[in-house]
């Protein structure tokens, strides 16, 4: 489907777009078959999520996310290199499309009080735009001096062959920043947003990040026809990200993961289950995780999606769940269904 026609049909769909999380059919699910050496990756024990209220980015946060992060089985972080991948994928003032930099300052100090020794801040956006621009604009690069951290562009690293013989995607072989797969820990740093190809964005999909445009291209296209949901699995197990921190204080509804619009949520979500962690977050978005195509597959082959299997610390879902509104996409099938040859 060429862009010009993709956007005509989006056009007539726009103000259905607009409707509340509700749907009279199932979301299309298009899930590969999984074999039993991609299911025992798959996490045995319980998962935890943290829901940590944050009204605010004006306050201090990270006294109380180090006590969250204890009450956490996460890593040892003592002596390790870390880095931090936010999401920087495009900026406009008007909307929050990025991780906040105040989300990523509290997770900076988090990272330095718990011991690190050594934070990096990477990431690799998804549009050719001037990163310089990007880093000013977002906030991101004042940050980054102020705390003392490095910044790399994912873009343009130096680049490690990695092995997915077992991915999905059927790449046996991708290419990725040398600075993502020579970190002792890698903690993905989303915002948390509608998207308009999976229905929710949050820390796996945050991972696409890592993927280098000057090999795969803007927005990381050849990855997109192999399959977003293929990919947002893969990545997960290539890059093994030890844990993530949700900026949820003020989310997005709509047509995102750019065009929509802001809906305050007022919380911060943190665990080491990345498929627990974004699945808990989808529910609190209202959208159906059950018919999540990503969701799904990282249900059987990364953590747990079932919330029988999650032990919530903090708020529960019922304290931050709202109606978000749909991407126009889920609103129209015939969009959604085009989906692995288009998008962002």
């Amino acid at each position: 489907m060429k862009r010009r026609d993709f956007l005509k049909l989006a056009a007539t769909t726009a103000a259905a777009g607009t409707a509340a999380c509700k749907s009279s059919e199932p979301l299309e699910t298009k899930v590969p078959e999984v074999n039993a050496v991609q299911a025992g990756k798959k996490r045995k024990e319980r998962s935890s999520v943290a829901l940590i209220p944050c009204d605010s980015y004006d306050l201090d946060m990270v006294s109380t996310l180090k006590d969250y992060a204890l009450k956490l089985p996460l890593p040892q972080v003592k002596g390790k290199k870390v880095v931090i991948k936010p999401n920087m994928v495009e900026f406009r003032a008007d909307k929050p499309i990025h991780t906040n930099p105040r989300v990523l300052t509290w997770a900076i100090q988090l990272l330095k009080e718990l011991g690190a020794s050594e934070v990096v801040v990477a990431e690799g956006p998804g549009h050719m735009r001037d990163t310089e621009f990007l880093l000013e604009s977002m906030g991101v690069g004042e940050v980054c001096q102020k705390e003392k951290v490095r910044f790399v562009d994912l873009n343009l690293d130096d680049l490690v062959k990695v092995d997915n013989k077992d991915g999905f995607n059927g790449l046996k072989k991708m290419y990725l920043p040398k600075t993502i797969m020579d970190a002792d820990l890698v903690v993905s740093l989303p915002k948390l947003k509608m998207h308009h190809w999976v229905g929710v964005t949050c820390s796996m999909k945050n991972l696409f990040g890592c993927v280098p445009g000057r090999k795969y291209g803007w927005p990381k296209n050849l990855i997109h026809i192999k399959g977003i949901p293929a990919t947002i699995i893969d990545l997960q197990h290539m890059i093994k990200p030890a844990f993530a921190i949700v900026d949820a204080v003020v989310s997005m509804e709509g047509d995102g993961p750019i065009n929509g619009t802001a809906i305050k949520t007022g919380f911060l979500a943190m665990s080491c289950d990345l498929a627990a962690l974004d699945a808990t977050c989808a529910r609190i978005t209202s959208m159906p995780v059950e018919e999540l195509s990503y969701m799904i597959l990282a249900g059987k082959t990364v953590g747990n999606i079932d919330p029988s299997m999650i032990d919530l610390v903090g708020g529960k879902i019922e304290d931050y769940k709202k109606a978000f509104k749909q991407p126009i996409t889920f609103a129209n099938k015939e969009l959604l269904s085009r989906a692995g040859q288009e998008g962002s």
